[in-house]
């Protein structure tokens, strides 16, 4: 899943904080006591300034960690086959043959 840009993660970091805090101040005046159990609305603030804090820009693709999931696929001739990293390689390992049938 590709990473949001700063911009599109704090709109959405802060619009949750919104909704959390909507349908909390709800639930305490429906059927909770709001004199006690205010406290809880701590949670949306924290998380609206998590939201709200300071991101590094977005790096270009080339500054990324390459995805070794296939570095060295397919393997060199003189290796004997492996497990195919993931199911999407054209190929899957040899299934090995049931001994029991070779009577």
């Amino acid at each position: 899943m590709p990473r949001r840009d700063p911009r599109e993660a704090r709109a959405l970091g802060l619009w949750t904080a919104g909704w959390l805090f909507a349908l909390l101040l709800a639930g305490l005046l429906w059927i909770g006591d709001l004199a006690v159990q205010w406290p809880v609305l701590a949670v949306p603030l924290v998380w609206a300034l998590v939201a709200l804090r300071p991101r590094g820009g977005r790096r270009s693709r080339d500054e990324w960690p390459p995805d070794d999931d296939l570095a060295g696929w397919p393997p060199p001739d003189d290796v004997p086959p492996r497990t195919p990293p993931t199911r999407e390689l054209p190929w899957l390992p040899d299934v090995p043959r049931d001994h029991r049938r070779s009577e």
